[in-house]
Parts: C-alpha cells; structure tokens; sequence
C-alpha cells in the first residue's frame, strides 16, 4: 500500500501556484507535480508533449475485472490569464482561507484535477483497486483549444485510452438551487458547438475632418446590432426537458415552459442553463483605423457564436444572411458539438454514486453552454460527460467564478467531490 495522499483543498492549492496560463505560461511544472503524485500511488505516468513546454499526463489504474469497460478521468492543467488587480487574493497565491481555495483554476480546473489525484490515492492507499481499469489524463491547452492536450493525445496516442467506453470531465456534477427538498445535481451530457466568425466592412478613406463618402464604422455597427439583438429562437433539446421537469417537480413539455423554468429557478446558474437551450451570438473583438483623424477604409467585429447540437445550420444561416451585400462574413473556426446518452448505463453510475453520499437528491441532464475536452475523446466512440462532483453552498456564485476575479472554491465542495468521486472508482 502507499501513503494516504496530502487533503484534496492543498492538492488543489499546490496546483494553483504552478502559472500555467494559456496562453503565456506553460503546464510542463504542474504536470510533473501531478506525475510526481502518480508515481507516488504506485502508477506508471506517462508525461507526452506535441511541443516543448505543453505537457500531458496520463497513467492507467489497472481494474480487478478484464471484462469491464473501462472510464477515462479527465482534467486540463492550463489556466486562462489572471490579472492581479482587483484580486482580493493572488490569483497564483493558492490560499486556504475562509474556507475556501482560492486562485486561478480553482474551478477551471484544478479542483477536478485535485478531486481526482485525492480519491484515487486515497484508495490505493487503503489497498483498493477499481473493478473496472481507469485511465487518468491531465492535458494541457484546453482553454485554448486543445489541439497541443487532449487534440494530441487523441491523434497520436489513442492507444492509451483502449478500452475506455466513457469519459468525465467538466462541467456538471454540482447542484443548483432548489427551492425546497433535496439538491437538485445536473451533469452535462452535451457541448453545445462552436463557430468564430469575422464581418468586414469596407469603405473609402479619407480626411477626419471632411464629410464621409463611406465610413465601415457605422455600417459595421449596424451590422453587430442586428447580429447579437435578434432573438434566437428556442432549441429545447430532451435533456433540458428532462432538467425543467425535475427542477419543476412536474413535467414540463412547452420550449417557453422550459426556458421560463431554467430562468426563474435555477438563480445565478439561469444564464448558463438558458444558453443551452438557443444558439448563441456575442460580439467579442472589434477593430478600426489607426489614427484620430483618418477615416479608415475597413471595419471588423469577431464572434463567438456557439449551438445546439443539431441546429449548426440555422446558427451559420443567420450569421451570414442579416447584413447588406457589401460584407464580409469568414468563418475562423469551428469546432463540432459532442452530445453523449442520457438514459444508459454511464448516466445512471454517476447518478447513483451522487445519490449515495447525498440521499435523495435528484440527478438530471443538461447542455453545456461551452465546449470542454469531451470534444476530442467523443472521437474515440466514447460517452462523455461532465462530472466535477460537487455540493455547493447557497448564495455561492458559481459561474461567477469561471474566468473572474477572485476564483475560489469551497473546501467542503472539495473534500464531497473526493467521497463522490472514491465511489464512482470502486464501481
């Protein structure tokens, strides 16, 4: 047997110190901590890097039963930037405090990746192997993308998920509000997909002080206006029914019905819940000129535009049909949706194991308003979904925290995700 691993809240912390910004930092120190623990249990990890700098780590946990399916844990090392400023801690500094960790990565992801690293060490320590064999990834780039992390590791080293049927990673495992009765715990079963898109406008240069033959500012402005204000319509996919009906107590059919109750009933989670319901249009970058007193002869705005699965089509239609003749619409990137089973075998593991430790409680699907990981291991035939295990207090922001200031995490939502998360392994 190994030594009992170190309280998850100061994996959590330790992982926190490591800058890996993404872009601007590299995940190469973290990742060597985490092989480092991995060694520590008795594992074999293997650290893989597309370039220098960006590493990956992966280790398998071989099962007691050959036969079983195997599962694939996964978390991303990287980090998006943190400014310090307007930090009421560092948000490098990994601090234990008001019973909380906080920092950058204290919810994107570190935590998972903590939650991970604790539970299985934990029961290798008390001598207890997974029935099924677990594989454990830890990548890099993520929030870029992925294409230098889990991107990599499926194009070139596939072999090491053999076996593996399903894979969780962000985002879903916690609860959000419910008005009275047990926690109400939902687990993402979908991304939604991605598409980026410039619009350009031209026009004709000329004096700042002189009447405007043709300024793109204004026609691009008129364009972004019509772009993000149009109302989108509903695309009410079966698990966001299934999430208002339970969040409901009662069915609940009507796509209006659905978003009215994600809306009202689901507190600070109503804007991330109700995106999952809608494709999405945000302006995001805009660009013009380089000096005071020249009209410029061209204008862009850049968009991060994100679907339903299914409803990719009506998402690009819309993008390019709402502006005049004149302008330019490219696509710079798209990435495709991943959409797992809501009803079988896998859901209903990580239903039972939330149920176990929180009595009760109800457990339902829904889409993710962003794209994860999930993405890349989908490819390999895998059911993934998002289950980051954890029960938060009330009045906490949750959402709040991906990519803000002041990023924390409650230790006692740390240390439930271990207890969940030691369950599911024993499975």
């Amino acid at each position: 047997m190994t030594e009992p691993p170190a309280p998850v809240e100061e994996i959590c912390s330790d992982l926190i110190r490591f800058d890996t910004s993404n872009p601007g930092g590299r995940e190469r120190e973290a990742a060597e901590y985490v092989a480092g623990l991995l060694a520590g249990m008795g594992l074999d990890p293997r650290v893989i890097e597309a370039e220098p700098g960006r590493s990956n780590v992966v280790a398998r946990v071989a099962g007691t039963d050959p036969e079983a399916p195997a599962l694939l844990v996964q978390g991303h090392l990287d980090t998006v930037p943190a400014d310090p400023g307007g930090w009421t801690r560092h948000p490098r500094g990994g601090e234990i405090a008001d019973g909380h960790v906080w920092g950058r990565g204290a919810v994107d992801m570190k935590n998972a990746v903590a939650m991970t690293l604790a539970a299985v060490g934990a029961e290798l320590a008390a001598g207890r192997r997974p029935r099924r064999d677990l594989v454990l990834a830890f990548v890099a780039d993520e929030e870029t993308g992925g294409r230098l992390g889990a991107g990599h590791l499926v194009a070139e080293h596939a072999d090491l998920f053999e076996g593996c049927r399903a894979a969780i990673g962000e985002v879903g495992g916690f609860n959000v509000p419910a008005p009275s009765g047990p926690p109400v715990f939902v687990v993402s079963v979908a991304d939604k997909g991605l598409r980026w898109y410039e619009v350009r406008e031209r026009g004709v240069a000329g004096h700042g002080s002189m009447i405007a033959r043709d300024n793109p500012i204004p026609r691009l402005a008129e364009t972004t206006l019509r772009l993000v204000s149009a109302e989108r319509p509903y695309t009410v996919t079966e698990p966001m029914r299934v999430l208002a009906s339970r969040l409901a107590g009662r069915p609940v059919t009507g796509d209006e019905e659905v978003a009215d109750v994600l809306a009202t009933r689901t507190g600070p989670f109503a804007r991330m819940l109700t995106a999952g319901i809608r494709g999405t249009v945000n302006v995001t970058r805009v660009g013009a000129g380089h000096k005071e007193n020249v009209i410029p002869g061209e204008a862009w705005a850049r968009f991060d535009c994100r679907f339903v699965p299914g409803h990719e089509e009506e998402l690009h239609e819309h993008l390019t049909s709402v502006h005049g003749g004149g302008t330019e619409v490219s696509l710079l990137r798209r990435s495709p949706p991943a959409l797992s089973d809501h009803e079988g075998q896998w859901f209903g593991l990580l239903t039972g194991v939330l149920r176990q430790e929180c009595p009760g409680a109800e457990v339902a699907p829904f889409v993710f308003s962003g794209g994860t990981d999930n993405k890349w291991f989908r490819t390999l035939g895998m059911e993934t979904y998002g289950f980051t295990p954890m029960l938060l207090p009330p009045g906490y922001d949750y959402p709040a925290m991906f990519h803000g200031v002041d990023e924390r995490c409650p230790v006692e939502a740390l240390r439930f995700g271990v207890r969940v998360m030691r369950r599911l392994i024993s499975l």
